[in-house]
């Protein structure tokens, strides 16, 4: 398998930085993480990944994210594979901007594309995103928007290719394996 983009999409803490680490290994692939766009900007500035960040902060990282996709889109490799991952709402517009541009890297790569909408249990993804290690990688915190979040329906970024799976309780090597068991069965251009 080559020239694949999984997408893999749901609210902080439902499990995408682990299940893409798994699936880069497996694949192989790059793993572009919304902290390799995100953590640049959020590192020069004080945060607690609690309080709500100035919009100026989210502009910046729409600069550095659109930098990140036209060097995937016309200089990266185009036999390599890329997982990405996107802490995504119904409710916010720039995540379907951040759905467009990735898609559109895939469209000028011509690559095949898998979105994975993640999703939890709302007490299960309150406990995750408290757990303190999420403080080294800069994510949210936030358990009471944790339980908004999982209540919120699932982001749906308008790629044919889409399946949703539920992390509540599965491993993330089992939910990168049913991934991977649908990577077999994507059609390819």
């Amino acid at each position: 398998m080559t020239n694949l983009f999984v997408y893999l999409i749901g609210p902080p803490g439902v499990g995408k930085y682990t299940i893409g680490k798994i699936l880069a290994e497996r694949l192989p692939a790059k793993l572009v993480d919304n902290h390799h766009w995100n953590n640049p900007i959020f590192a020069l500035l004080e945060q607690d990944g609690m309080t709500p960040l100035p919009q100026a902060a989210w502009d910046r990282t729409h600069l550095v994210r659109t930098a990140v996709l036209e060097t995937i889109a016309t200089l990266s490799p185009k036999h390599w594979n890329f997982v990405f991952t996107h802490a995504a709402a119904t409710t916010d517009p720039i995540d379907r901007i951040i759905a467009g541009q990735i898609l559109s890297a895939a469209v000028r790569r011509s690559a095949g594309v898998l979105a994975v909408r993640l999703g939890c249990a709302p007490d299960e993804l309150a406990r995750r995103v408290a757990m303190p290690e999420r403080a080294l990688r800069l994510k949210e915190r936030d358990p009471v928007a944790a339980r908004r979040n999982a209540a919120v329906p699932l982001f749906d970024p308008g790629c044919p290719d889409m399946i949703t799976l539920d992390t509540t309780a599965l491993p993330p090597e089992a939910v990168a394996a049913e991934i991977l068991e649908r990577l077999k069965r994507l059609p390819r251009s």
